[in-house]
């Protein structure tokens, strides 16, 4: 159901964040702002805070981020109608009412839910109770399900008289047009209406709530019809949407809170299969690849689900195309994780040959989206210059599917770590001069750990950011605006020493917002190689350790400003150069569109700079 945004606006102004969140865990207010330990990931010290006059949460540590409904949603595991209703009915509003054709559509999907109950409970019989249940009996027994399971799906059995759920349900008083609308019946023009699953076992598909909204029917052995598919599903009705439902969602949403794990398969068997062997917070999708939507499912439960494929050439083309859906929609929190399985493997047969332990070892052994990225395009060979190029203009391009700007810049940052250490130069052999009467042994290679060489772009990037970072340390209120803030984390950190001096900076500001620059400069004293960087870039400033404290500050605030600038535009011009070679790789409409939109961006930054230098004339470089 939509809400308008009055609606919404009127429900957010009954809350005060703070009192929700209190609720809900331990909190303490630290100057205009509250803090905690974060509710969606295990911490030691506070990173979590609440401020309820701009009416949103943050946290430093995993990046969750939100407003009332927001946490209401990821702490209570609701979906967003689900948070509206509950906060609505807390708040003693009412909730608006549908209109004539929702309502009918809500009063439809009622009427069906009831005709596909019934007809479940029609198939559990059949699969109980007729001789001709003994075939999927069979099968079943075959396959290794216990009466426990399949008590607990509900595995049904669908005869192969193609009129025989139709007669079944006439003497419930369900009519045949009622039973095409919920699917079950197949209507072809100037014929009899027939069953849709024939000479199939069953497996019902629920909905969150536990009610059954649809089938999916597995072919038997012994079929006769040769092209029958293999599996088939109910069709979109007023209940089901295949595309936006999870296989066992509601058993393994259970398990997964508890456990922080979710497995998502490719088949209601595999599922199956794995909850009797013990791992209960499996899911699949309903007969098609997986969805966006299925995705944010996913990411409702846990922050890195696991999909489990096949290892043959089937599951690797799966991998890619859920790894290109999965880009644009990562978010700090968010991420999948892969497993693959032995070629020729399923779950099932994995279990009943080796053993559940073998299943957990693969799902163990599950590797992060970023490094089959990395994988994906760095594992083919490449043996020239030119081919090398490619491929490094391919990983950066498919980064930039990445639509949250933080989580790219990491990623971005990642690959290039990588990229550097696969371009390191191989350690040559010691020479070891020949010695008379000694026998020459082969001198083993022990290469010196390699120094940190950044590359042009991360070069020019190392004097600013050690400029931003000695203005925080000059001044550490600056991080108390919340714009700074966000910009700070998101600055890249174009060496270890400042990506240390940046951390511990960031924890210091997390766990004491209001730290003054004396005590922030005492946590820092042992840092004695960082801080020379930093004494540089003051100087560059223009910033005296001594002197006027209110000029310092004031010095700060101004330069601010001035050095985010100058990291934003260098970074897009890295952006630029990068965007440039991933569209000289392949020349798509996406590609080209993708560098003007960053040289718009460049020119916004440009113009930006002009302003300042105008206003200031000393100031940058």
């Amino acid at each position: 159901m939509k809400f308008s945004q009055s609606f919404i606006d009127d429900l957010k102004s009954r809350y005060r964040l703070s009192e929700v969140i209190g609720k809900a865990v331990p909190i303490k207010r630290a100057g205009r702002e509250f803090h905690a330990l974060c509710p969606f990931h295990k911490e030691k010290t506070p990173s979590f805070t609440i401020n309820d006059e701009k009416g949103f949460f943050h946290c430093f540590g995993c990046g969750a981020h939100g407003d009332v409904v927001g946490f209401t949603m990821d702490y209570e595991r609701l979906s967003y109608p689900e948070a509206i209703e509950r906060l609505a009915i807390q708040a003693g509003m009412q909730l608006p009412t549908y209109s004539k054709a929702e309502v009918e559509r809500e009063e439809q999907a009622k009427g069906l839910q009831y005709i596909v109950e019934t007809a479940c409970s029609w198939f559990e019989e059949q699969f109980d109770q007729s001789a001709e249940g003994e075939l999927a009996r069979k099968y079943a027994r075959e396959r290794g399900l216990n009466q426990e399971t399949l008590a607990k799906f509900r595995i049904g059995y669908a005869p192969a008289d193609r009129d025989a759920l139709s007669k079944a349900m006439r003497e419930k008083g369900i009519t045949q047009a009622q039973l095409i609308e919920a699917g079950l019946l197949i209507n072809v023009e100037d014929k009899t209406p027939y069953s849709r699953f024939r000479r199939r076992l069953i497996f019902p598909i629920r909905d969150r709530k536990s009610k059954v909204v649809a089938f999916g029917g597995r072919v038997l052995p012994g079929e006769p019809n040769s092209e029958a598919p293999k599996y088939l599903n109910s069709p979109e009705t007023p209940l089901f949407h295949k595309g936006r439902m999870l296989f066992n969602l509601d058993f393994a949403r259970r398990s997964a809170i508890a456990t922080g794990e979710l497995t998502v398969c490719e088949g209601y068997m595999d599922v199956i299969v794995l909850a009797q062997a013990g791992i209960e917070h499996a899911v699949a999708p309903l007969g098609t690849a997986v969805t966006p939507e299925q995705l944010q499912l996913c990411w409702q439960l846990v922050g890195e689900p696991v999909m489990c494929l096949d290892g043959d050439s089937a599951g690797a083309r799966a991998m890619t195309r859920v790894s290109d859906l999965a880009l644009p929609l990562l978010v700090p929190g968010k991420t999948l994780k892969f497993a693959q399985l032995p070629q020729g493997e399923d779950p099932d047969s994995l279990i009943r040959i080796q053993g559940v332990e073998a299943m957990f070892e693969v799902l163990k052994r599950a590797q992060p989206l970023s490094d089959v990225l990395w994988n994906q395009v760095m594992g083919q060979e490449a043996n020239t210059p030119e081919a090398k190029a490619q491929q490094e203009a391919q990983l950066m391009q498919r980064i930039t599917q990445i639509k949250h700007p933080t989580v790219q810049h990491y990623y971005k940052q990642f690959m290039r770590d990588k990229l550097r250490v696969q371009q390191q130069p191989a350690a040559q052999p010691k020479f070891v001069p020949y010695q008379k009467g000694k026998p020459q042994q082969p001198q083993g290679v022990t290469a010196p750990p390699a120094p940190f060489m950044p590359r042009d772009a991360e070069a020019a990037l190392v004097t600013p950011v050690a400029k931003l970072i000695a203005l925080v340390i000059t001044h550490p209120p600056l991080l108390q605006d919340a714009n700074a803030e966000e910009a700070w984390l998101s600055v890249p950190l174009p060496t270890p020493a400042l990506a240390k001096l940046h951390g511990r900076i960031t924890e210091a500001h997390i766990e004491y917002p209001a730290l003054s620059a004396q005590a922030l400069e005492e946590m820092l004293r042992e840092d004695t190689l960082e801080l020379k960087l930093i004494e540089t870039a003051l100087k560059d400033l223009g910033i005296a350790r001594a002197g006027d404290e209110t000029a310092r500050v004031m010095l700060a605030q101004r330069l601010w400003p001035e050095v985010m600038n100058d990291i934003d535009r260098l970074r897009l011009k890295a952006d630029i150069a990068e965007a440039q070679r991933a569209y000289e790789a392949e020349l798509s409409e996406e590609n080209q569109q993708r560098v003007i939109d960053l040289k718009t961006q460049l020119e916004h930054v440009e113009l930006e700079r002009t302003r300042f230098y105008r206003e200031d004339p000393v100031a940058g470089g």
